[in-house]
């Protein structure tokens, strides 16, 4: 991991970057291989059929990612726009209701609001409880109407991390999905779709997958749902390849534009349809094979090792952990802490540490509140040494 962090992530050489929840730290390989690529095209170097055969490389990292089939995979601009697509295609309707969480991201209450609306359906929000949430209090809320479950794997102000699992065995008894935002989650803790139950998963690159401010992420389809749910208006490149491939398609003159090959049976259905963001792809794709080739697994541990020294750190100087549980089944690589009486006061802190070159921040949410740490794997022990020796000033 040294070497990683060396030679992939020069900016913490200058900065204790501990805001990976906000936006990951760009990969020196993503930023290169970037370059060549745009430099390629500047020369009109690049073809139609290298684009689409890195899209397809893409779909297969990130399938190894989150533990599903690379058919399962469509790309996307943004967990938002992920989402929007999701609950677009369920065909929601007035009598229906989705359930969500106080806590969620304000992106996924815009989403359901919006939804219900236009649909007439109901929006059913679990309230948390100290910052957590139990299965009794989602079981109550979850009825016979309930469309969706659709929640936050890892909620973003504390790091709750949900059991899917039983979350997805609560959703299967009433015939509903669960759909995940899992942007908090996915390139810092390990997740297989299938065993966990989910039906459908949006997540952006710009976080813990490293790819910021790239524009790309992904969707996942359960495989059984994709042709049960026909996009409303799909583009050219949601259809089947013709079998001459498309360049030789371009120039055939028999070809009717209004008789069009079929929609694909792959989640590549719900992507944009027409010309890929080309640099978008090329840094999350950088970003995704260099998790990979780490091993999320290693990665997980790593990060909650990070996670059990921080918490350490902080006891020792009087902070206040904020929600935290002792079962590591719901931690996450982010942690929430408090360290005055007054909010206003850690959030003077916050701009203080950022000052001296130290990037951490100040969240907080339906009574929820804090100064928020989230390292990844290019973080060690001495990041958060140099976080706490800080802090202990203000205390």
């Amino acid at each position: 991991m040294e070497d990683i962090r060396r030679l992939e992530f020069p900016q913490t050489n200058r900065l204790v970057y501990l805001n990976t929840a906000g936006e990951g730290l760009l990969p020196k390989r993503a930023l290169k291989q970037l370059s060549t690529v745009m430099g390629r095209v500047g020369r009109c170097e690049v073809s139609d059929e290298e684009v689409f055969e890195l899209m397809k490389n893409l779909r297969r990292e990130a399938a190894k990612v989150i533990g599903a089939k690379p058919g399962e995979i469509a790309l996307t601009t943004s967990t938002t726009t992920g989402l929007k697509s999701i609950l677009s295609l369920l065909h929601i309707k007035k009598g229906d209701n989705i359930v969500s969480f106080d806590l969620e991201f304000p992106t996924v209450g815009a989403a359901v609001i919006s939804i219900c609306r236009r649909t007439g359906c109901k929006v059913k929000v679990v309230r948390n409880k100290g910052g957590i949430y139990t299965l009794e209090d989602i079981e109550k809320i979850v009825d016979e109407n309930t469309k969706a479950i659709v929640l936050s794997s890892v909620e973003w102000v504390n790091g709750y991390r949900f059991n899917l699992r039983a979350v997805a065995e609560i959703a299967e008894k009433v015939g509903a999905y669960l759909i995940v935002d899992a942007v908090q989650h996915i390139g810092a803790l390990r997740i297989n779709v299938h065993k966990e139950g989910v039906d459908f998963l949006a997540a952006g690159g710009e976080k813990w997958l490293l790819a910021p401010l790239a524009g790309c992420g992904i969707l996942y389809v359960r495989s059984d749902l994709i042709e049960k749910y026909e996009p409303l208006v799909y583009g050219l490149m949601n259809l089947e390849e013709p079998e001459e491939g498309w360049s030789r398609w371009w120039s055939n003159p028999g070809k009717d534009p209004w008789s069009t090959p079929m929609l694909t049976k792959t989640a590549v259905r719900y992507e944009w349809g027409g010309t890929p963001p080309l640099p978008g792809i090329v840094i999350l794709y950088e970003a995704v094979k260099l998790l990979n080739s780490i091993g999320i697994a290693d990665i997980e541990r790593r990060n909650f090792m990070l996670k059990e020294y921080l918490i350490d750190q902080l006891s020792s100087i009087g902070a206040r952990i904020v929600s935290y549980v002792d079962d590591t089944e719901n931690w996450s690589s982010i942690t929430t802490f408090r360290l005055k009486e007054r909010f206003d006061e850690d959030c003077r802190i916050v701009d203080s540490l950022r000052g001296k070159g130290i990037i951490v921040a100040a969240r907080g949410s339906t009574g929820i509140c804090g100064i928020r740490v989230s390292p990844h794997f290019y973080n060690d022990r001495e990041d958060i040494d140099m976080l706490v020796e800080n802090l202990r000033r203000f205390r």
